[in-house]
């Protein structure tokens, strides 16, 4: 992989991860993928580290995994494909929504197959007004088999799943913001500085908060009713009880005289 095909920047606790492959697309290949990886874990293992932003150069996100390197390395059964899809994708993908911090999508363009599969794992996807999303996969003969069917319908319900799975359409930021598959959609020319803005709101959250918030969320979506309401009361009793809580709320009132 050439070494600027995919950047790192730490600063003042953000960690921005950059897809810099602009003449390809920014289409993602296994050495990316590897890297990302170890990007990823430096991220979850790093304390001073507070939030991740994924973004990218040039006028696509990524168009995907790079189909010059096929869907997968060469294997000779089922079996050994599956391993390989679990061990370099989805596990990264599952460990992007595991990590008790908040992991932000920056989209400025066309963001399509993998590289979609890959956002649908973080906790907030921003667009650009430009950008645009897609599931091509089934075009070629296969599935978006990477979360692109699974987090897509949790997100946004089976039937937009099907009209970028089965029909294979292109869905604007505008249409991504009305059913759900993105958070907020920035005029172009205000896009960069927008996430910059956000990712520096949430670092100033409070981060134990946060953490308990996003495994609690995750949790809550798949269970019953009261199940969730005990999954509340149990994740919010140590945050209530805690010194930052206490002194959080001094400081409010302080303000409030």
């Amino acid at each position: 992989m050439s070494e600027s095909a995919l950047l790192q920047d730490a600063k003042d606790g953000i960690l921005v991860i950059t897809f810099n492959r602009p003449e390809k697309y920014n289409a993602i290949t296994f050495a990316m993928l590897k890297a990302l990886s170890q990007a990823v874990d430096r991220f979850r293992d790093d304390d001073a580290l507070g939030v991740l932003l994924l973004r990218a150069t040039g006028r696509y996100y990524s168009a995907g995994l790079d189909l010059g390197e096929g869907l997968a390395p060469k294997t000779t059964s089922g079996v050994s494909f599956r391993n390989w899809y679990r061990r370099d994708i989805h596990l990264l993908f599952d460990e992007i929504e595991a990590i008790e911090k908040p992991i932000v999508s920056a989209i400025q363009g066309p963001c399509l197959g993998g590289a979609l599969e890959m956002a649908l794992s973080c906790d907030f996807r921003l667009a650009a007004a430009s950008a645009r999303f897609g599931l091509p996969e089934t075009s070629i003969g296969v599935l978006p088999g990477s979360g692109g069917m699974s987090r897509l319908t949790r997100l946004v319900g089976s039937a937009e799943t099907k009209w970028l799975v089965m029909a294979g359409q292109t869905i604007s930021a505008e249409r991504a913001l009305r059913v759900g598959l993105v958070h907020e959609v920035y005029a172009d020319d205000a896009f960069e500085q927008a996430c910059t803005a956000f990712a520096q709101k949430l670092l100033a959250m409070p981060r134990e908060a946060l953490g308990a918030g996003k495994v609690a969320i995750d949790a809550i979506e798949d269970v019953d009713r009261t199940t969730a309401r005990q999954i509340e009361r149990l994740s919010n009793t140590p945050l209530s009880q805690s010194e930052e809580h206490r002194r959080l709320i001094e400081a409010f009132l302080d303000r409030k005289k």
